[in-house]
């Protein structure tokens, strides 16, 4: 299949088009820098903000599918930029998309939209929605279901692997001095993923998931905050996080990353083993984390 994957250079995306690539798939990489699409792939040069480069670089492409991860991610605190990449980005790549005659588009959301209170969320649950960040999501998924593609919508839950904020806000913190801090308890339930099985499941999606199919990518079992915390610490051979005040890292980091930290939620991946027969390669936390610091060659001291 020809696919095109926007944000092909970020976390998701460089794992992504490899899974696509190692299915034989012919992938090109919507890329605002010619030089920054992962190896293998071709280069196709726009800009989610600006739509004319969007109707250009597609019509180029003329792709069976988009796989659209490309999005403003929870952590960024000014929300005018969340809309014009997530929302008003997502509305010009649709655009493009029957412009050009495009079948499929792949939309990459999320399940981490609020509060559930510890509940466990399948696909016919209504999320709590209390982040900008979850709003633009939930925005993108409306607007695919009111175009005319075949669309298929991916939530993932909180993605974590070698690389991406896994790396940028745990292990390298947890290597400076002094101890991690968790903020509030640790007690909420996280509902985790590794990013390359994230990546098989948008393959496939790609492949063979119905037309209007909504599908809740995590892994096989919840884990605690402070203990998802705590396995990357114990797998640098650093002891354990502390803890701090949940109103001291709002000043800090801002209240919706403060949110999305802790937010207490389980999940299901029921319905994509059922009907797409994925499995998932690191099928909890304690398999998944030790493994991704392994492969940074970050390891427990001799």
């Amino acid at each position: 299949m020809r696919l095109l994957v926007t944000g092909a250079s970020g976390f998701l995306g460089r794992v992504v088009c490899n899974e696509l690539l190692e299915r034989d798939h012919e992938v090109q990489a919507l890329v605002r820098r010619e030089s920054s699409q992962p190896s293998g792939t071709a280069a196709v040069a726009a800009d989610l903000t600006n739509a004319g480069s969007l109707v250009r670089a597609v019509e180029s492409a003329a792709p069976e599918c988009v796989v659209h991860l490309a999005a403003e991610i929870a952590s960024q605190r000014d929300p005018a930029k969340i809309h014009a990449v997530n929302v008003e980005g997502t509305r010009a790549l649709i655009a493009a998309c029957e412009t050009a005659g495009v079948r499929r588009i792949v939309f990459t959301s999320t399940v981490v939209t609020g509060d559930a209170k510890g509940a466990l969320l399948d696909e016919e649950t209504q999320l709590r929605v209390e982040t900008e960040y979850a709003r633009s999501k939930q925005e993108g998924e409306r607007l695919l279901r009111e175009s005319s593609l075949e669309d298929v919508i991916i939530r993932p839950s909180h993605v974590y692997g070698p690389g991406g904020w896994f790396v940028e806000e745990f292990v390298n913190r947890l290597c400076q001095p002094g101890r991690f801090a968790v903020i509030g308890s640790g007690e909420n339930w996280w509902d985790v993923v590794r990013v390359e099985d994230v990546a098989s499941a948008c393959a496939d999606a790609a492949e063979r998931a119905p037309a209007g199919a909504l599908y809740h990518v995590v892994d096989d079992q919840p884990i605690h905050f402070y203990d998802f915390v705590s396995l990357a610490a114990t797998a640098l051979g650093k002891g354990p996080p502390r803890r701090i005040p949940t109103w001291l890292a709002r000043l800090a980091a801002g209240a919706d990353p403060v949110r999305a930290v802790t937010r207490s939620a389980k999940s299901s991946n029921a319905r994509i083993k059922s009907e797409l027969g994925w499995v998932p390669r690191f099928p909890t936390a304690r398999q998944g984390v030790p493994d991704a610091i392994a492969r940074m060659g970050r390891t427990v001291p001799a």
